[in-house]
């Protein structure tokens, strides 16, 4: 029992069964010193012999936890523990005159009082033994898995209990003495059975680690499986409960998934199975339904949930940095697709533009020198192209505010977005709080979102009044603008140009319904 109990000690040094297995293995010893020679020893020894038993049932019935689960449990542990401490009381009064010299009761009437008192104690530990059998019986697979090799020693220890019954039935005179050809056999098989209480205790106090090992192959197996099956498996395996099920959670549905896919609002009840939420702050992760009989060791429930926590975050994280790269990789294809239809715009205005007018300016300063001998012509020859050169630098000036507005570097976002409100067909308020923070990449961004959505209002929504609100107050550029009109407007054409743009420097743009109609269309761009 030492030797079992100072190794369950060290495997499990938060698992009080085995300092108790070494407080039984001291406490057998005790019974030995009623043989010294010394009779105060042997008077003391005999006062308190047998304690191991009890100790013993307290493992067996409380076994994973420090106390008894049930009320009946508790209740006959603390009858028979008070009749352990009757006992002694009595058997010092029957010993006292070896223990203090003189007699203080009559010896006879004491050893009388121990011969029942001793019947009942042991009494007290055989009904513990059947409540010890009954955990067996009315425990699931997955609870015998953790207690069955500590309640299996808890009834060997109370069968060899059951012998000792017989003794303070002969010390009474209600039953013959049996003879020592009869009794030490039999009470040699009872010291083998006992030798089973020890290993079994550590089978059992052992097991529960082979379980916290278990759940470490849950850590490395949540690189390869995707939940819910494959942690489901791990777990399910390290507990022994087939039923044992993972839900995660679906914030967007804001329910529970099960492995097939249905939902469940409220967790999944049932009898003998109990529900735990796992949460990383106040965000749910996912819920844990497995047999209740499991929750009579806490502390591998918590690694469970430990264990589950970080696969499910892990899992998130995959999910996440999965989505954003197909985001990354369509959003790419995007650019390059915006890119191309850029440069051809690009193409067929300076073509059907800029050029067209510069040809025509070609040829009218030719004429001009073809006509350089004709003094008025020549003259209206040179003031058309002269014309033309500020009508020439007027489309240059439209054409490049187009790539990069010019009123934007000089005057700044204000300043633009006014512009942008006095060329509008829509009557536009402001609403502009901008302090001049933010990169040229961020204010660029900022004043295309707001001109494009401007834009989608003249051009769809049938709205008699637009509002653009902006501020740069909280180090991001937040720029939002609602209509009036008819709604329904969702992220495409232009906006889903400027979508990939605004992601592109962590931001953020949504297109949704106004409150009381309409279309509202708001973006975060962070400084950088």
């Amino acid at each position: 029992m030492i030797g079992s109990g100072l190794v369950a000690a060290c495997a499990r040094p938060a698992q009080p069964a085995g300092r108790r297995l070494v407080l039984a293995g001291f406490l057998w010893f005790v019974g030995s010193y009623m043989r010294m020679d010394d009779p105060r020893l042997g008077s003391i020894a005999f006062a308190f012999q047998g304690y191991f038993d009890l100790v013993l049932v307290v493992v067996a019935l409380s076994f994973p936890a420090r106390l008894p689960g049930r009320r009946s449990e508790r209740l006959v542990l603390v009858v028979t523990t008070a009749l352990y401490a009757a006992s002694s009381v009595a058997r010092i009064a029957a010993r006292s005159e070896d223990i203090f010299g003189l007699p203080t009761v009559n010896a006879e009437a004491a050893l009388l009082l121990v011969g029942w008192l001793d019947f009942a104690r042991l009494t007290g530990i055989v009904i513990a033994g059947v409540l010890i059998v009954r955990r067996w019986v009315v425990t699931t697979p997955a609870g015998r898995q953790i207690i069955g090799p500590v309640i299996a020693a808890g009834a060997a220890s109370s069968i060899a209990v059951a012998f000792s019954l017989y003794y303070p039935l002969t010390a009474l005179g209600i039953a013959p003495e049996l003879d020592s050809v009869v009794y030490a056999p039999l009470a040699w098989l009872f010291n083998v059975v006992r030798i089973a209480v020890p290993f079994g205790m550590l089978l059992g106090i052992v097991r529960q680690r082979a379980a916290r090992s278990a759940l470490a192959d849950a850590v490395a197996a949540a690189g390869e499986t995707p939940l819910p099956l494959g942690l489901r498996d791990v777990l399910s395996h390290a507990f022994g409960d087939p039923d044992l099920a993972v839900l995660e959670w679906d914030a967007e549905r804001r329910s529970f998934i099960s492995a097939d896919g249905s939902a469940h609002g409220p967790l999944p009840e049932a009898k003998g199975r109990s529900s735990l939420v796992v949460s990383a702050g106040d965000e749910p992760l996912a819920a844990l339904v497995y047999d209740s009989a499991l929750d009579e060791d806490p502390a591998i429930v918590a690694a469970a949930v430990a264990v589950t926590r970080l696969v499910v975050q892990n899992t998130r994280l995959s999910r996440q940095s999965a989505r954003r790269l197909e985001e990354v990789e369509a959003s790419r294809a995007r650019i390059v697709e915006a890119g191309d239809l850029e440069r051809g715009r690009i193409e067929r205005d300076l073509h059907d533009g800029i050029q067209q007018r510069l040809v025509a300016l070609a040829m009218f300063l030719s004429r001009a020198q073809a006509t350089a001998h004709d003094r008025d012509a020549a003259v209206d020859s040179l003031g058309y192209g002269a014309n033309e050169i500020l009508g020439i630098v007027q489309d240059v000036r439209e054409f490049a505010s187009g790539i990069h507005p010019a009123m934007l570097s000089e005057a700044g976002l204000a300043a633009a977005v006014r512009e942008l409100a006095d060329r509008s067909p829509i009557p536009v308020q402001l609403d502009l709080d901008l302090a001049g923070g933010g990169n040229a990449s961020a204010l660029a961004t900022a004043f295309f979102v707001i001109s494009e959505a401007l834009a989608n209002v003249a051009k769809h929504a049938e709205a008699s009044t637009a509002w653009v609100r902006a501020n740069d107050t909280h180090g991001s550029l937040e720029v939002s603008i609602d209509d009036d009109g008819r709604g329904g407007a969702t992220i495409g054409g232009g906006l889903a140009g400027l979508l990939d743009r605004v992601s592109a420097l962590g931001g953020t743009l949504t297109v949704g319904p106004r409150p009381g109609g309409g279309t509202s269309v708001t973006a975060s761009v962070p400084f950088g």
